[in-house]
């Protein structure tokens, strides 16, 4: 049977420090924590709401995870806290599938720096770039990237920094959002497609990170885990994966009842 866990402190023992939970959870805790024997579940809020799944260090980390998932299956945990989803490691994808009913999803990879990255051609031509008065542009330059997640004139994003060609237009862009850590975090990070393989993503990225790490001492960000150019451009200024997730929805059927495991 799953156990709540109520203190930060007694969370980051169990995980051994692991860089998700240190920079990634909030001190207080903010949502519901489980633990069994080899994994905890971080209860992620928001529009994804639902459980993340954590290994903690041992031999047997498949079987930490499904301990975890039958104990989410079958104490009624979907039900209880409304998870809309649930994210376990990469490698063990199999055996969510095997418990639940799901609705698709997907597979990211979260990161973490504490180190400053070397000097980056086109940081120069950096500027600051207001959410709310700038959003017109930034909404624009976002549908070369349908994916990205900066949500500009929404207030969710704290600092833009981008990039303008000679004509003025607005060519590459990125934001500094808050995880409820405090954590600063790298959202909607956008080149125009005609400019691409030119630098100016490592541009932007290395001047946001200068921005977190200055401001906190860490910065993170998330990726989907297919696009290999931004983990190149990501581990070359200095980032790690601390873990690479896979994400699914719950279908409609989960509310209620898990799949029979």
């Amino acid at each position: 049977m799953a156990r709540r866990v109520t203190s930060y402190a007694e969370l980051l023992e169990l995980t051994g420090g692991d860089p998700y939970v240190r920079w990634g959870v909030p001190d207080p805790l903010a949502g519901e924590v489980l633990a069994v024997p080899g994994a905890v579940a971080v209860e992620r809020r928001g529009r994804r709401h639902g459980l993340v799944v954590v290994p903690t260090p041992g031999d047997h980390p498949a079987l930490g995870v499904d301990r975890m998932l039958a104990a989410i299956a079958e104490e009624g945990h979907v039900e209880r806290l409304g998870l809309r989803s649930l994210s376990v490691p990469q490698e063990h994808s199999a055996l969510l599938e095997a418990r639940f009913r799901l609705d698709g999803g997907g597979d990211w990879d979260w990161m973490w720096t504490t180190t400053a990255p070397g000097p980056v051609p086109g940081e120069e031509r950096l500027v600051e770039l207001d959410d709310t008065a700038d959003a017109a542009e930034l909404v624009e330059l976002a549908a070369h990237s349908p994916r990205g997640e900066g949500e500009p004139g929404t207030g969710v994003s704290e600092l833009w920094l981008g990039i303008r060609d000679d004509h003025g237009r607005l060519v590459a862009a990125g934001a500094i959002q808050r995880l409820p850590s405090g954590a600063p975090h790298l959202a909607g990070i956008v080149v125009a497609t005609d400019l691409r393989g030119r630098g100016l993503g490592a541009a932007v990225t290395a001047g946001l990170t200068r921005a977190g790490l200055a401001d906190s001492g860490v910065c993170t960000l998330g990726m989907y885990s297919d696009n290999e150019a931004a983990r190149r451009t990501y581990v070359r200024l200095g980032y790690r994966t601390a873990w690479a997730w896979c994400s699914r929805r719950l279908a409609a059927t989960e509310t209620g009842r898990a799949a029979a495991g």
